[in-house]
């Protein structure tokens, strides 16, 4: 189990791959997507600056467990209007379900 600052080290190698481009923790927002009343999705987002990037400024993202050892990055660089952690787990959840 990676510890706060290890994960989120973690999170920013993986952003910074995928974004190609310096990348700046900024912070940790809590979020919970409720949809007809039922929660759809709870956690919480990394938020990170991107700098050099030529269509986004921010990428958003977050940790799932695939086992007690194992824990899958995911990424989401918030290329306009993706511009909010909520919309960023939206789109993932989105392209997840269009699979």
């Amino acid at each position: 189990m990676l510890d706060n600052r290890e994960y989120r080290e973690k999170l920013k190698e993986a952003i910074e791959r995928k974004a190609q481009c310096a990348v700046k923790y900024l912070h940790t927002q809590p979020l919970r997507l409720v949809e007809d009343g039922l929660i759809t999705w709870k956690g919480k987002v990394e938020v990170y600056q991107l700098d050099g990037h030529p269509e986004a400024k921010i990428a958003f993202g977050w940790g799932m467990p695939v086992d007690e050892n194992k824990t899958e990055f995911i990424t989401v660089i918030g290329r306009p209007p993706l511009e909010t952690p909520a919309m960023a787990v939206k789109a993932y959840l989105a392209s997840r379900d269009r699979g």
